[in-house]
Protein backbone atom coordinates (compact mmCIF):
# COMPACT_ATOMS: atom_id res chain seq x y z
CA UNK A 1 0.00 0.00 0.00
CA UNK A 2 1.29 3.47 -0.88
CA UNK A 3 0.41 6.46 1.09
CA UNK A 4 0.74 9.81 1.25
CA UNK A 5 0.65 12.13 4.03
CA UNK A 6 0.07 15.61 5.02
CA UNK A 7 -0.03 17.70 8.17
CA UNK A 8 3.19 16.04 9.74
CA UNK A 9 3.88 19.67 12.18
CA UNK A 10 0.79 18.31 14.34
CA UNK A 11 1.78 15.50 16.98
CA UNK A 12 0.20 12.63 15.18
CA UNK A 13 1.51 14.26 11.71
CA UNK A 14 5.17 13.68 12.94
CA UNK A 15 4.93 10.41 15.00
CA UNK A 16 3.63 8.92 11.15
CA UNK A 17 6.11 10.13 9.78
CA UNK A 18 8.48 7.91 11.99
CA UNK A 19 6.39 4.81 12.67
CA UNK A 20 3.70 4.65 9.70
CA UNK A 21 5.41 2.97 7.06
CA UNK A 22 6.28 -1.08 7.97
CA UNK A 23 7.06 -3.59 5.25
CA UNK A 24 3.62 -3.68 3.41
CA UNK A 25 3.22 -0.02 3.85
CA UNK A 26 5.14 2.51 2.01
CA UNK A 27 4.46 6.16 3.21
CA UNK A 28 5.39 9.56 1.98
CA UNK A 29 5.40 12.59 3.50
CA UNK A 30 4.80 16.27 2.25
CA UNK A 31 6.87 18.57 4.54
CA UNK A 32 8.24 22.03 3.24
CA UNK A 33 11.96 21.63 5.04
CA UNK A 34 12.67 18.12 5.41
CA UNK A 35 16.42 18.98 6.56
CA UNK A 36 14.61 21.01 9.75
CA UNK A 37 11.99 18.78 10.19
CA UNK A 38 14.35 16.18 10.85
CA UNK A 39 16.90 17.80 13.31
CA UNK A 40 13.69 18.83 15.22
CA UNK A 41 12.21 15.93 15.46
CA UNK A 42 12.62 13.21 18.63
CA UNK A 43 12.59 9.89 16.54
CA UNK A 44 13.94 8.18 13.06
CA UNK A 45 11.99 8.94 10.30
CA UNK A 46 11.05 6.78 8.16
CA UNK A 47 8.91 7.72 5.71
CA UNK A 48 10.04 9.42 2.53
CA UNK A 49 10.22 12.92 2.97
CA UNK A 50 9.26 15.44 -0.33
CA UNK A 51 10.00 18.78 0.05
CA UNK A 52 6.52 20.06 -0.78
CA UNK A 53 4.90 23.38 0.46
CA UNK A 54 1.33 22.74 -0.05
CA UNK A 55 0.12 26.31 0.15
CA UNK A 56 2.87 27.95 -2.16
CA UNK A 57 2.76 24.96 -4.25
CA UNK A 58 5.65 25.35 -6.63
CA UNK A 59 7.96 23.59 -9.06
CA UNK A 60 8.16 20.56 -6.85
CA UNK A 61 3.95 20.04 -5.74
CA UNK A 62 3.90 20.47 -9.57
CA UNK A 63 6.34 18.05 -11.14
CA UNK A 64 5.83 15.73 -8.22
CA UNK A 65 4.76 12.03 -9.01
CA UNK A 66 4.12 9.18 -7.65
CA UNK A 67 3.61 5.76 -8.19
CA UNK A 68 1.13 3.10 -6.75
CA UNK A 69 -0.48 5.87 -4.53
CA UNK A 70 -3.51 4.32 -2.64
CA UNK A 71 -4.68 7.02 -0.61
CA UNK A 72 -3.76 10.09 0.96
CA UNK A 73 -3.77 10.65 4.53
CA UNK A 74 -4.11 14.58 6.06
CA UNK A 75 -3.59 15.07 9.54
CA UNK A 76 -5.59 17.85 11.28
CA UNK A 77 -2.82 21.56 11.99
CA UNK A 78 -2.37 21.98 15.62
CA UNK A 79 -3.32 25.84 14.99
CA UNK A 80 -6.83 26.41 16.02
CA UNK A 81 -9.59 26.87 13.24
CA UNK A 82 -11.52 29.03 15.61
CA UNK A 83 -11.02 32.30 13.07
CA UNK A 84 -11.70 32.76 9.14
CA UNK A 85 -8.06 33.30 8.47
CA UNK A 86 -6.60 29.59 10.08
CA UNK A 87 -10.17 27.99 8.49
CA UNK A 88 -9.40 29.42 4.86
CA UNK A 89 -5.53 28.11 5.08
CA UNK A 90 -6.65 24.60 6.11
CA UNK A 91 -8.88 24.35 3.49
CA UNK A 92 -6.54 25.99 0.75
CA UNK A 93 -3.72 23.49 2.14
CA UNK A 94 -6.37 20.21 1.81
CA UNK A 95 -7.77 21.71 -1.66
CA UNK A 96 -4.06 21.59 -3.30
CA UNK A 97 -3.93 18.63 -0.82
CA UNK A 98 -6.31 16.43 -3.27
CA UNK A 99 -5.23 18.20 -6.35
CA UNK A 100 -1.75 16.06 -5.80
CA UNK A 101 -3.56 12.91 -4.83
CA UNK A 102 -5.97 13.00 -7.46
CA UNK A 103 -2.86 13.97 -10.10
CA UNK A 104 -1.10 10.39 -8.74
CA UNK A 105 -4.65 8.72 -9.90
CA UNK A 106 -5.64 8.43 -6.42
CA UNK A 107 -9.06 9.51 -5.40
CA UNK A 108 -9.08 8.53 -1.78
CA UNK A 109 -8.50 10.51 1.48
CA UNK A 110 -8.17 10.30 5.40
CA UNK A 111 -8.63 13.25 7.57
CA UNK A 112 -8.06 12.91 11.14
CA UNK A 113 -9.21 15.64 13.18
CA UNK A 114 -9.62 15.97 17.63
CA UNK A 115 -12.32 16.44 19.39
CA UNK A 116 -11.49 20.51 19.43
CA UNK A 117 -11.90 20.65 16.08
CA UNK A 118 -15.55 18.93 15.61
CA UNK A 119 -17.38 21.76 14.74
CA UNK A 120 -15.45 23.19 11.80
CA UNK A 121 -15.29 19.61 9.90
CA UNK A 122 -18.55 20.49 8.12
CA UNK A 123 -16.40 22.72 5.91
CA UNK A 124 -13.90 19.97 5.09
CA UNK A 125 -16.76 17.57 4.43
CA UNK A 126 -18.17 19.89 2.05
CA UNK A 127 -14.92 20.84 0.01
CA UNK A 128 -14.39 16.90 -0.02
CA UNK A 129 -18.00 16.43 -1.53
CA UNK A 130 -16.56 19.14 -3.75
CA UNK A 131 -13.48 18.21 -5.07
CA UNK A 132 -15.49 14.40 -5.74
CA UNK A 133 -12.96 12.58 -3.68
CA UNK A 134 -13.90 9.78 -1.25
CA UNK A 135 -13.24 11.15 2.29
CA UNK A 136 -13.17 9.29 5.72
CA UNK A 137 -13.26 11.90 8.66
CA UNK A 138 -12.17 10.15 11.76
CA UNK A 139 -12.11 11.96 15.31
CA UNK A 140 -9.90 10.99 17.94
CA UNK A 141 -9.66 11.30 20.97
CA UNK A 142 -6.53 12.92 23.31
CA UNK A 143 -3.90 10.50 22.22
CA UNK A 144 -0.97 9.60 24.45
CA UNK A 145 2.94 8.72 23.94
CA UNK A 146 6.18 9.89 23.65
CA UNK A 147 6.46 13.86 23.70
CA UNK A 148 2.80 13.62 23.44
CA UNK A 149 1.16 17.48 25.11
CA UNK A 150 -1.16 15.23 27.77
CA UNK A 151 1.93 13.19 28.44
CA UNK A 152 4.38 16.15 28.90
CA UNK A 153 1.33 17.63 30.79
CA UNK A 154 0.53 14.91 33.48
CA UNK A 155 4.64 14.19 33.90
CA UNK A 156 4.46 17.49 34.96
CA UNK A 157 2.28 17.49 37.63
CA UNK A 158 3.64 14.37 39.30
CA UNK A 159 6.33 16.70 39.84
CA UNK A 160 4.53 18.82 41.86
CA UNK A 161 3.91 18.27 45.34
CA UNK A 162 0.72 19.59 45.50
CA UNK A 163 -2.34 19.62 42.58
CA UNK A 164 -4.40 22.64 42.67
CA UNK A 165 -7.60 21.33 40.21
CA UNK A 166 -10.51 22.56 38.79
CA UNK A 167 -13.12 19.66 39.52
CA UNK A 168 -14.77 20.08 36.46
CA UNK A 169 -11.54 19.81 34.46
CA UNK A 170 -10.51 16.33 36.52
CA UNK A 171 -13.62 14.91 35.88
CA UNK A 172 -14.24 14.90 32.37
CA UNK A 173 -14.71 11.67 30.53
CA UNK A 174 -12.74 10.56 27.72
CA UNK A 175 -11.20 6.89 25.79
CA UNK A 176 -7.50 8.08 25.92
CA UNK A 177 -5.71 6.13 22.74
CA UNK A 178 -1.98 5.61 22.29
CA UNK A 179 -0.39 7.36 19.12
CA UNK A 180 0.90 4.35 18.24
CA UNK A 181 -2.41 2.57 18.31
CA UNK A 182 -3.82 5.22 15.55
CA UNK A 183 -1.17 4.44 13.17
CA UNK A 184 -1.46 0.79 13.69
CA UNK A 185 -5.14 1.49 12.83
CA UNK A 186 -4.64 3.18 10.03
CA UNK A 187 -2.90 0.13 8.64
CA UNK A 188 -5.39 -2.22 9.43
CA UNK A 189 -8.38 -0.48 7.85
CA UNK A 190 -9.48 -1.78 4.17
CA UNK A 191 -9.53 2.15 3.06
CA UNK A 192 -10.43 0.85 -0.77
CA UNK A 193 -13.57 -0.94 0.72
CA UNK A 194 -14.69 0.31 3.85
CA UNK A 195 -16.01 3.75 5.60
CA UNK A 196 -16.11 5.25 2.39
CA UNK A 197 -18.08 9.23 2.64
CA UNK A 198 -18.61 8.65 6.66
CA UNK A 199 -17.58 10.27 9.84
CA UNK A 200 -16.43 7.60 12.04
CA UNK A 201 -15.23 7.95 16.01
CA UNK A 202 -12.02 6.59 17.02
CA UNK A 203 -11.23 6.07 21.26
CA UNK A 204 -9.11 4.05 23.36
CA UNK A 205 -10.24 0.62 25.07
CA UNK A 206 -11.18 2.37 28.34
CA UNK A 207 -13.27 5.17 29.57
CA UNK A 208 -12.03 7.25 32.12
CA UNK A 209 -11.64 10.79 33.56
CA UNK A 210 -8.82 13.28 33.58
CA UNK A 211 -8.14 12.60 37.20
CA UNK A 212 -8.57 8.59 36.76
CA UNK A 213 -5.51 9.27 33.78
CA UNK A 214 -3.40 10.83 36.47
CA UNK A 215 -3.79 8.51 39.10
CA UNK A 216 -2.74 6.07 36.62
CA UNK A 217 0.39 8.09 36.18
CA UNK A 218 0.84 8.88 39.72
CA UNK A 219 0.43 4.66 40.29
CA UNK A 220 3.00 3.60 37.26
CA UNK A 221 5.92 6.22 38.24
CA UNK A 222 5.26 5.49 41.91
CA UNK A 223 4.85 9.06 43.02
CA UNK A 224 2.83 10.63 45.69
CA UNK A 225 1.55 14.35 45.81
CA UNK A 226 -1.69 16.10 47.26
CA UNK A 227 -4.55 17.20 45.15
CA UNK A 228 -6.51 20.06 46.05
CA UNK A 229 -9.84 21.08 44.86
CA UNK A 230 -10.10 24.78 44.23
CA UNK A 231 -12.98 27.05 42.69
CA UNK A 232 -12.72 27.70 39.59
CA UNK A 233 -11.44 31.14 39.33
CA UNK A 234 -8.24 30.37 41.80
CA UNK A 235 -7.44 27.29 39.43
CA UNK A 236 -7.00 29.47 36.70
CA UNK A 237 -4.45 31.61 38.80
CA UNK A 238 -2.66 28.69 39.63
CA UNK A 239 -2.95 27.54 35.79
CA UNK A 240 -1.72 30.99 34.73
CA UNK A 241 1.63 30.96 37.00
CA UNK A 242 3.14 27.75 35.77
CA UNK A 243 6.40 27.77 33.76
CA UNK A 244 7.72 24.26 33.15
CA UNK A 245 5.55 24.22 29.84
CA UNK A 246 4.79 26.78 27.55
CA UNK A 247 1.84 28.93 28.36
CA UNK A 248 0.24 28.31 24.74
CA UNK A 249 0.52 24.21 25.75
CA UNK A 250 -1.14 25.04 29.22
CA UNK A 251 -4.08 26.80 27.10
CA UNK A 252 -3.68 24.29 24.53
CA UNK A 253 -4.11 21.39 26.83
CA UNK A 254 -6.99 23.18 28.90
CA UNK A 255 -8.93 23.57 25.72
CA UNK A 256 -8.67 19.81 24.85
CA UNK A 257 -10.14 18.49 27.65
CA UNK A 258 -13.06 21.23 27.48
CA UNK A 259 -14.47 19.46 24.67
CA UNK A 260 -13.60 16.07 25.06
CA UNK A 261 -16.15 12.90 25.40
CA UNK A 262 -15.55 9.09 25.53
CA UNK A 263 -15.88 8.60 21.65
CA UNK A 264 -17.94 5.35 20.29
CA UNK A 265 -16.13 2.92 18.62
CA UNK A 266 -18.95 0.84 17.26
CA UNK A 267 -19.17 2.70 13.80
CA UNK A 268 -15.86 0.42 12.61
CA UNK A 269 -15.64 -2.41 15.05
CA UNK A 270 -17.93 -4.81 13.65
CA UNK A 271 -15.90 -4.54 10.12
CA UNK A 272 -12.12 -4.24 11.95
CA UNK A 273 -10.24 -6.26 14.22
CA UNK A 274 -8.13 -4.17 16.05
CA UNK A 275 -6.83 -4.54 19.11
CA UNK A 276 -5.65 -1.83 21.59
CA UNK A 277 -2.85 -1.64 23.73
CA UNK A 278 -3.83 -0.89 27.81
CA UNK A 279 -3.39 2.51 28.62
CA UNK A 280 -0.80 1.37 31.63
CA UNK A 281 1.27 -0.18 28.77
CA UNK A 282 1.23 2.48 26.04
CA UNK A 283 2.57 4.90 29.51
CA UNK A 284 5.47 2.60 30.58
CA UNK A 285 6.35 1.69 26.82
CA UNK A 286 5.76 4.47 24.52
CA UNK A 287 8.46 7.27 26.57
Amino acid sequence: MGMLISGLNSYLGRRAASNLASENCEVFGLIRDAELFKTTGFEPITAELLNIDLLRKGKAYATCRLDNLDMGICFAPPTNLDDQVSLQVELTRLRNFIALLQANACNRIVYLATLVDREYLSYVRKLFSDLGVIYTLVLTNITLGKNSLADRYFRQLMSEKYIWYDNALANVQFRPISSLDVLRWLRTVNWKEDFKDQVIELGGIQQMSVRDLFRMYKNLNEVENVGVAVPHFIYKLFFKQRRELQKEDHLEIKRMFKYEYPLDNSTWAKRVSFSFTPIEEAILEDQ
